[in-house]
């Protein structure tokens, strides 16, 4: 009972630690697709590290707590007069508030920024691949595509009625006719049941269901610009299928809003199966019931696994009880060393499989390759380390139920601590077999075979290394002659071993022939005419969708909604009108963030020159005081650059436009301009000539944006014409020339 006590009286410890650990694993594994496709190794690596610094950090805040002026020594001295013990009391829950500490402050934008410049860090030191874009990208780009007749249906009356049958083609013969067809449809399939507030047919059960609201929930940003890349679709679909002669321009931009739909869309789709399937072949069939071409393959998956650890545990039980020379041991003795050892090898064979699927994949077509000697070190001694976990833990159990005590069970460890040997041998051993055998294109009995001998030849003589290794007075315990005991060790684990490499390379084998099969046939078909354009990468924008906060991308400034939300708001913008000297055109500008976008947009209203009203995109640069308004339609831009406004400063800047003046011809043009934000008054709208109310207001606002907000530089003057005027400026604004 010494160890419950110790548990007991050690209880703040031990939780806070495995509290942290578990946020240390589900931040780490924040968003799911941080494990898909990694190995057990990378992924845990990734998750030490991480769960590292917060350790690192958690100390930090509980030696502050316990020995700093802000921690419980004022608490501890202001009741002392009460109870003098109060500050060593306090000190004992140190590890929890320090813990509960940590996970309140990450809660604050700007200890989230480190944490997560942490958790990114750890991601990379893993190698943590981002299986969703490379998901993403494969089913936007090469993978075959075949709607349900209710998809047929659905968007064959949306393109017919929107544009045309000309628009219409369900073949994958490369066309834009296809490829448009294609995209409507893997956008009507996955974003648009969202948009109407349906179920999507692909959703068969709740799981399915919650799944795919998680997802659209995660992926709002990355739906919202589906949506608005979805309707300039439509355009450029409707403008080039009935024009008589579609220009090379108009190709391009609907090749590009195909490509950036598809994009948008498989990603939110490989985001989906990601979330919902952990197994390769689980993945594959949820890709088959969204209309891809993916056939699941046989494979070495969890059923197997367990399988294999069950057979051995069995194996285990029916030599300890019926193999000659053997002593009567105790049934719960027999189940817990069976288990054990069944378990271990099962570690050793998902090691083996991970280095040799990792190894074949890098070497396609290459058998003579140097062999992973160094990942299968590296997952052996894994391996080893679970092992030793598990001959500790699983004995561990039952001798607390019993009331032995710990010591005994750490004794019983270390005599037979050469059994550790076994699953690292046998992680190495599979590991090889698989990576050269598991493509040759063998009959499966010659592989069973092969596998089998193979197998079970390297884990004889590890048996007999083992035995050889442990006490003759822990062999006794076990045998009845004890020095026989070596030979009946290793015939034991080489039947073991036998087994195993039978039943793991028959699998392995045909999963692998059948994958190159399938890989080799897609590449003997590829779409023709089809213009690829490399994918965005998403799982970034995933990634912060998921968050609380949201931030622009990298061209807008990178600038965090939090930071830019004192911003919105609607503001009167008054500038010079081009057209009459005298004249000041005034009227309001909306700036709100925009989901779909991820930045800040503004939107003009109110203006008197309707046909002009602008709308676009705020690019905010990091570090300079000024900030962008952006337009760009059909390569027109237009700018306008002004400080950004602090208290109750207006926004004061320059504004790059055209203008015509002349009623004819568009030249460039620009003139100051002053956001100011809206208050009870309403201002004066439209033209505001001289003589009304805001119009002096006005002017002298635009006066103050020269020469500290905006400078206009005129062509160099000739020296006498320099020399005759004279030495200010004439006046605060000069037409640049």
């Amino acid at each position: 009972m010494f160890i419950l006590h110790e548990i007991v009286t050690k209880s703040e410890w031990i939780i806070a630690v495995l509290a942290l650990y578990v946020v240390a694993w589900t931040r780490f594994n924040s968003p799911p697709t941080n494990r898909s496709g990694t190995t057990f190794a990378l992924f845990f690596l990734g998750v030490v590290f991480y769960y590292a610094l917060i350790v690192s950090l958690w100390v930090l805040v509980m030696i502050g707590l316990v020995q700093g002026s802000i921690g419980f020594d004022w608490m501890g001295k202001a009741i002392t007069t009460v109870n003098p013990e109060a500050k060593t009391q306090l000190a004992q829950y140190a590890p929890i508030v320090a813990a509960l500490i940590i996970v309140v402050a990450s809660q604050f934008r700007q200890v989230a920024r480190i944490d997560t410049a942490a958790r990114t860090f750890c991601v990379k030191l893993a190698a943590i691949p981002r299986e969703a874009d490379r998901l993403g990208s494969e089913l936007a780009q090469g993978a075959d595509f075949e709607p349900t007749d209710r998809l047929r249906s659905q968007v064959a009356k949306i393109i017919s009625e929107n544009i045309g049958p000309q628009a219409l083609n369900f073949s994958r013969d490369g066309s834009v006719a296809a490829r448009f067809t294609r995209a409507v449809a893997l956008y009507s399939l996955f974003v648009g049941p969202r948009n109407e507030g349906m179920a999507p047919e692909f959703a068969a059960n709740s799981y399915s269901r919650s799944a795919y609201a998680r997802i659209m929930q995660l992926g709002e940003t990355i739906s919202g610009r589906a949506d608005a890349r979805y309707e300039e679709l439509m355009h450029t679909g409707l403008a080039y299928f009935t024009s008589p002669q579609p220009t090379r321009e108009l190709r391009e931009a609907l090749n590009c809003s195909i490509t950036e739909v598809s994009n948008l869309t498989c990603s939110l789709m490989a985001r989906f199966v990601l979330f919902c399937e952990r197994t390769h072949n689980g993945r594959l069939q949820r890709l088959a019931s969204l209309g891809f071409d993916a056939r699941p393959t046989p494979s070495f998956g969890p059923d197997q696994w367990a399988t294999t650890i069950v057979l051995v545990i069995l194996l285990s039980v029916c030599m300890m009880l019926f193999m000659p020379g053997t002593r009567r041991l105790d049934i719960g003795k027999v189940l817990t060393i069976a288990i054990t050892f069944g378990v271990s090898i099962g570690f050793a064979v998902l090691g083996a499989i991970v280095v040799a699927q990792r190894f074949i994949e890098r070497r396609e077509g290459d058998r003579l390759g140097f062999p992973p000697i160094a990942e299968l070190m590296l997952a052996a001694l894994i391996v080893s380390g679970l092992s030793i976990a598990l001959r500790i833990g699983i004995p561990l159990v039952p001798a607390l139920l019993q009331g032995q005590g710990f010591q005994d069970v750490l004794n019983q460890f270390v005599d037979r601590l050469p059994g550790v040997i076994t699953p690292l041998a046998c992680t190495i051993s599979l590991g090889l077999l698989c990576c050269y055998l598991g493509t040759v294109e063998w009959r499966w009995y010659r592989v069973l075979a092969l596998g089998a001998l193979g197998n079970g030849l390297a884990l004889i003589g590890t048996g007999w290394l083992v035995g050889s290794m442990i006490d003759p007075s822990v062999l006794a315990q076990f045998y009845v002659h004890p020095e026989n005991a070596i030979v009946t060790i290793a015939l034991s684990t080489g039947l073991t071993g036998f087994v195993v490499g039978a039943m793991v390379l028959a699998v392995f084998n045909k999963s692998q022939r059948i994958r190159k099969d399938c890989a080799r046939r897609a590449a003997e078909k590829p779409l023709a005419n089809v213009v690829f354009r490399e994918a965005p990468s998403l799982a970034v924008e995933l990634d912060a969708s998921s968050q609380p906060k949201s931030e622009a991308a990298h061209d807008f400034g990178s600038y965090a909604r939090a930071d830019v939300v004192r911003l919105e708001g609607l503001y009167v913008c008054f500038r010079p009108a081009f057209s009459a000297a005298d004249s000041i055109n005034a009227y309001l500008v909306q700036i709100h963030w925009d989901e779909a976008e991820g930045c800040l947009t503004f939107e003009e209203r109110e203006r008197v020159d309707a046909g002009h009203t602008q709308k676009g995109r705020v690019y905010i640069p990091d570090g300079r005081p000024f900030m962008s308004f952006v337009t760009v339609e059909r390569g027109a831009i237009r700018v306008i650059m002004v400080s950004r406004p602090e208290s109750n400063e207006p926004a004061r800047g320059l504004i790059m436009t055209l203008a015509s003046p002349g009623g004819a011809h568009f030249t460039p043009a620009s003139a100051p301009i002053v956001l100011r934000r809206m208050a009870d008054r309403a201002p004066q709208l439209g033209f505001v000539h001289p003589g009304t109310s805001d119009y002096d207001d006005y002017r002298q606002e635009l006066e103050m944006v020269t020469p500290m907000f905006g400078c206009f530089a005129a062509a160099p003057r000739a020296s006498a014409t320099a020399q005759a005027a004279p030495d200010g400026p004439s006046a605060h604004l000069v037409v640049v020339r």
